[in-house]
């Protein structure tokens, strides 16, 4: 397998791709990938049938199917088979449990880390109070444990340059809180690494830094139902960035500190949140 084809693989696993190597129920063993992705990515899951049948030359087809609770939403998928599989399993799967391992992250191509960040790559924006974008950060959910997120920082930073910092989201179990995140300065070095191979309808996982060039104030999106300010950028529960920070503070930072959230509720300005 040469390493173009292996580092796009890779990619693809290291993002939403299924590895699935067993014994089947007849005897014979299965190697196997599985990708699913929504109705509305559908154009994206067609680039990822169109890497495998240029790499692989398999046939691939493309099926809708029907996904999540009681069939609610619609899918679409694709299963291929290939005995390379079985190596590829023992790479990113020791022990059962997909790692990021150096091995693994040094046979990764450009084009590979790509596809991982279109599957988990997620891009935020910082606007002031006056609708201009002040800063950016792009993440990319690895969802690890915290030895692997630092592998991963040192191989973006040995390999590329690229310094990502190590992220914490304590919600989650402890092997899988850890994720990398980049600055506004290492946003653009890692956007111009991937840029050649974001498909167009991929195009708005870049938007954030564009934001940065452009010369054209954010409009509008509502009013805080706090404090009543106009805001450009809606955080959760319909607040602006500053009284989001304060409900979060008191709300779910002291439970995270040990000491009991507020029971007085939110007051800032019009209403209790």
């Amino acid at each position: 397998m040469n390493s173009d084809t292996r580092g796009i693989l890779i990619g693809m696993v290291f993002g939403d791709a299924y590895l699935g190597v067993g014994l089947r129920k007849t005897g014979y063993m299965r190697s196997e990938m599985s990708v699913v992705h929504s109705i509305v990515q559908k154009d994206y899951c067609e680039h990822k049938a169109a890497l495998i049948r240029k790499h692989l030359n398999l046939n691939v087809n493309i099926t809708v199917r029907k996904n999540g609770p009681g069939g609610k939403y619609k899918a679409s998928c694709f299963c291929i088979t290939h005995p390379y599989f079985k190596q590829l399993k023992r790479w990113l799967y020791p022990g059962g449990v997909k790692t990021f391992t150096s091995k693994a992250l040094n046979m990764i191509t450009p084009e590979g880390i790509a596809l991982w960040y279109m599957d988990d790559g997620h891009a935020r924006t910082n606007i002031n109070a006056n609708g201009w974008v002040g800063s950016i950060s792009t993440d990319i959910a690895t969802m690890c444990s915290e030895p692997e997120a630092f592998t991963i920082k040192e191989f973006f930073i040995e390999t590329y340059g690229i310094d990502f910092k190590v992220r914490c989201d304590p919600r989650r179990p402890k092997e899988k809180q850890f994720y990398i995140q980049a600055n506004t300065k290492q946003s653009r070095e890692f956007m111009s690494l991937i840029q050649p191979y974001i498909i167009p309808s991929m195009m708005y996982k870049l938007a954030h830094v564009a934001y940065l060039d452009s010369h054209e104030r954010q409009a509008p999106v509502g009013e805080c139902k706090s404090c009543g300010n106009v805001v450009y950028e809606m955080r959760r529960r319909k607040l602006c960035t500053a009284c989001y920070s304060r409900w979060y503070y008191q709300n779910v930072m002291r439970f995270r500190d040990n000491r009991n959230p507020s029971n007085r509720g939110f007051y800032k300005g019009r209403v209790m949140i």
